[in-house]
This record gives C-alpha cells, structure tokens and sequence, in this order.
C-alpha cells in the first residue's frame, strides 16, 4: 500500500513539474512571438511600416550590423590614444545612427523598429510630431514601460519616469528649485569647476603631452558641478562616494552589449544585474542618510539652508507640499539621481560637440572669442551677462537668414 501511495505521489508530482513546465514555455512563446508578431499586424494595419522585425531580438541585428564605423586615433603602441574617434561630417544624423538613416529612406518619416519585442515610434516630420502632441491622443502615449525597468536603478521614480498626476505633483515641486534666482545663486560652483579644469588643462599642455581627452574631462567636470550642485559644497566624502557610485552604475547600464528590449535579456548577464542593482541600493541608501541628517539637523524648514539643489528641493516639499501632494523621502533621492543622469552626459557631450565645431572652424573661434571679451570686458563672466550673450547670437541668426534671403 505504502509503495501505491509513493508511486502516486511521483506521478503527481511529475505531472505538476510537466505542466509548470509547459505553462512557463507557453508564456515565453508567447511574451517573444506571438504577441509581437500580432503588435507587429495591427500596426502595419493602421499604416505604420517600419524594417521588418525578427523576433525575439526585433531589429537590434540590423542596428548593430550597421552601426557606426570607428577608426582607430592614433597608433596601436600608442597608450595615450585610449578612444575611438569617428570621422567628422556635418551629417550627424546618418553619421551617429546609420540603420535609422537607412529606415528612414526606405519608410519615410516615420517608422516603427523594435527593440527586442518592443515597439517604437521614429518620428522625423514635425508637423506629424505636432498632430500627436496637440490631439486628445496625447493623453494616452505614455512613457516605454521597457526604459522604466531597465533604468529603475537609474532614474527610480523620478520626473522623466513619471507620468499624468505624479508627473505635475512631482513638477510642482521641482520646477521652483531650477529658477533663475537659484540658478544664479549655483554659478560661482561652475565657474570654480570649470577654472579648476582649465588650470588642469594649461599645466598639461605645458608639459608637453601629446593629447587631453577633452571629452573625458569635460564629463568629470560636469559631474563634478552637478554633484557640488546637488549635495552642496560641504560633506565632501559622502559626494565622492555618491558621484562615483552613480557614474559606475551609468557605465554599467548603458554599455552596447546590453540588449534592451529583449524579454529576460536580466537572466542574460546576471552577475551585472545583481551588481546594478546592488549598487543602485547603495547609491539611494547614501543619499537617503544625506536626507535624514539634515531632517535631524533642522535643515527642512521652508526656508533652505542652503543654495544646493536638495536643500531647495527639502524646502520647496515644506513650503508648497500639500496634504498627499509631498515628495517621499525616496522620491527625493530619485529626484536627485535624475539631475546628475539627466545633466552629466547632456553637458558634457554639447560642451564636446561645440569644442569640436569651434576646432574646425578657427574663424568661429576668433568671432566668439571677440564677442565675451565684448560682453565681459576682460572679466570673468557672471550671471547677468548670460542674456547679452544670447541676444547677441540671436541678432547674429538673424543676419545670416536675411543675408541668405538676399
């Protein structure tokens, strides 16, 4: 009787693992083809065309077929020659994402490609963009669901990750804190990052060193004036700890061999998600003791403390947060993690992309050189010559579009 009930309770068993088993095949069958197969139908049915996807990687192949060519800068027994270095051309939009220049000559302005069994949407007529974002419809596009997973560690529940109610609530708090009052009041950091970096910049080429990684230096620099701007200029362990927190797990995230999109692409390089994720822990855990210690030190009053972007941000959720509309304590940290991720890389690579033009262009440079030294008459440029700046450059565009019509 024992051996009956023992064989009964294998079978049993077996056929509850068989049918987990083909329960979980059948979710990733579907989840990798069946339904983007389907999405992929009723999208061309609704007049959205785009390359063809091959799933479960969609059209990522094809993007890394043809994704930009590099040559080397520099020879190979050369150390200091540490990058990779496109050649320049004016083409940036072909040069910089050839496969969607190559889409976007076959299917037109718009276009749907996908990122493993994710769709998006490749708008290149802004009069199509204006339709979108005008219409009741807009209210339905929401922000990638795939982009909200992979970059939890970054972004969190930060503004950019944020949608409808939370997103004005969070905005509520936020926009008062980047005025051009505080803005003003964060210029000296600036000026002093940047004229650390300059100094740098002028002893190396004093020594006679072949290059400067300018586009390296530029990134320091702007996290370094992000974080002084974020955290303030005091505590300076626990900033360092944070920035370089922050650029690991930016690094890490963003690197090409990551395929986005891709369903359990986690499972794929688990050690690197346990590590993002790890880190991402540590970065929220840093901050958050930054959060406490100044609640514990008075420093949340509706008056800041001081003219860093948190201390703003801890006294704008005091003074206009209404019942339910105050940011979280995590909320906050993900507030300031999407200030250093959203400002780092965006300064820095404008500042980079600018250098380069004015390289290219040694007449450029000497027009500009002459209108700060115009502005500034010889000093060093303050807040309230920013507005001279830009209403020079406008005139200047001006010019040329009425010289060009002529």
């Amino acid at each position: 009787m024992a051996g009956v009930v023992i064989l009964l309770l294998q079978m049993l068993s077996f056929m509850f693992i068989t049918v987990v088993l083909l329960l979980a095949g059948m979710a990733v069958v579907y989840q990798c083809w069946v339904w983007p197969v389907g999405a992929n139908q009723r999208l061309k049915k609704n007049g959205f065309s785009g390359p063809p996807p091959v799933f479960p990687l969609g059209n990522i192949k094809e993007m890394i077929k043809n994704r930009p060519r590099k040559t080397m800068k520099g020879t190979l027994n050369d150390e200091s020659s540490e990058y990779l270095s496109l050649n320049i051309s004016h083409d940036i939009h072909s040069t910089v994402f050839p496969f969607f220049s190559q889409w976007r000559q076959r299917y037109g302005k718009v276009f749907v490609y996908w990122l493993g069994t994710e769709p998006f949407l490749y708008i290149g007529d802004p009069e199509f963009l204006n339709q979108v974002a005008s219409g009741v419809v807009s209210k339905a596009w929401g922000k990638p669901t795939v982009f909200k997973r992979d970059w939890k560690s970054l972004f969190g529940t930060g503004l950019n990750m944020t949608e409808g109610e939370d997103w004005a609530r969070h905005r509520h708090i936020i926009a008062p804190a980047f005025s051009p009052k505080n803005l003003k009041g964060m210029m000296s950091i600036m000026l002093d990052s940047t004229n650390q970096m300059l100094d740098k910049w002028s002893r190396l080429v004093g020594t006679n060193r072949a290059e400067i990684n300018v586009e390296r230096s530029l990134t320091c620099n702007a996290a370094d004036i992000i974080a002084k701007t974020s955290f303030g200029t005091s505590d300076l362990q626990h900033r360092q700890k944070v920035t370089e927190k922050l650029q690991a797990i930016q690094l890490m995230l963003f690197q090409s061999k990551r395929m986005v999109g891709v369903p359990f692409n986690k499972y794929i390089h688990p050690l690197k998600t346990l590590e993002s994720r790890k880190l991402g822990k540590e970065i929220d855990d840093l901050i958050l003791a930054i959060i406490i210690s100044r609640k514990t030190g008075g420093r949340s009053t509706s008056r800041p403390a001081g003219n860093d972007l948190l201390s703003l941000l801890m006294a704008e959720n005091e003074k206009n947060g209404g019942v339910g509309k105050k940011l979280t304590d995590r909320e906050l940290v993900d507030e300031c993690k999407t200030f250093f991720f959203g400002g780092v890389e965006t300064t820095a690579l404008a500042v980079s992309w600018t250098l380069l033009l004015l390289a290219q262009h040694p007449d450029w440079q000497k027009r500009l050189g002459e209108e700060i030294k115009e502005v500034t008459g010889g000093q060093s440029l303050d807040f309230n010559m920013l507005p001279k700046l830009e209403k020079r450059a406008i005139h200047r565009s001006e010019a040329s579009a009425v010289a060009s019509y002529m």
